[in-house]
């Protein structure tokens, strides 16, 4: 949800670009509302995690899992299946597919507006192709961002909406759990490809990066450089919000 809200602050900042201060004052209270949320959403999984054991020959077996319980008419204890396949399904719909469709059509604005604005009063045909690097560089990082989540997550979505909607009689196949686990770890690599794309195509975020650690020194800057920043600021690129 913060790569959602982090491509409305983009879209907001370049689209309206006078209206970028508004924009600046409303950062901290979307957050804010990121995060509740966020942990509201989260909620039903802590209420209903549970840890289970099984006893072997001398081995006592324990993991963690969804108790979705219930008790039905008779007084017997079933599993609430439709309970939680509507749980696991808003999740997936809140979690992935809305973000998604948000970055592509705010993505989609930013891209537009980038290449359909010119630069204003006369330009020296060098500045002109600097600037074009740079818009060419801006729409790179902002489609790999949205790739990058969409197939980073997209293996898991499928794991957990498979493992809700198959047949109750049907039992998970051995593959299940090694598939699963790969589709886990791909989607927690997204987090450290986020950095590593804003700090490939953002030099503004290598500034922020070194000076968040004390490393900073002062030095000459390239032309390129320059107008990067130069563009960066018209454009109200914001940097504010960060990957969480």
């Amino acid at each position: 949800m913060t790569l959602m809200l982090i491509a409305c602050d983009r879209f907001f900042g370049i689209v309206y670009a006078m209206k970028a201060h508004i924009i600046e004052r409303k950062a901290l209270p979307s957050l804010l509302i990121v995060w509740f949320v966020s942990a509201a959403i989260g909620v039903p999984m802590f209420l209903k995690r549970q840890e289970f054991r099984r006893q072997w020959k001398g081995y006592l077996e324990k993991w963690c899992d969804d108790n979705w319980q219930t008790t039905d008419y008779d007084g017997n204890v079933v599993l609430d299946r439709k309970s939680r396949a509507a749980y696991y399904t808003c999740v997936t719909i809140l979690l992935y597919f809305i973000p998604l469709v948000v970055m592509s059509c705010a993505y989609g604005g930013v891209i537009k507006t980038l290449w359909a604005s010119k630069a204003p009063g006369e330009r020296l045909s060098q500045d002109v192709k600097v600037q074009t690097r740079v818009k060419q560089k801006v729409v790179i990082m902002l489609i790999l961002i949205m790739v990058v989540f969409g197939v980073c997550w997209l293996p898991l979505e499928i794991t957990i909406l498979y493992s809700e909607f198959k047949d109750p009689a049907q039992q998970l196949g051995p593959w299940y759990e090694d598939f699963q686990f790969a589709a886990k770890t791909l989607a927690y690599f997204n987090c450290a490809l986020n950095p590593l794309i804003y700090a490939g195509f953002n030099d503004n975020f290598r500034k922020g990066f070194r000076l968040m650690f004390g490393c900073y020194k002062k030095q000459r800057y390239t032309t390129l450089s320059k107008t990067e920043d130069s563009f960066h600021s018209s454009a109200t690129v914001s940097t504010g919000m960060t990957r969480m």
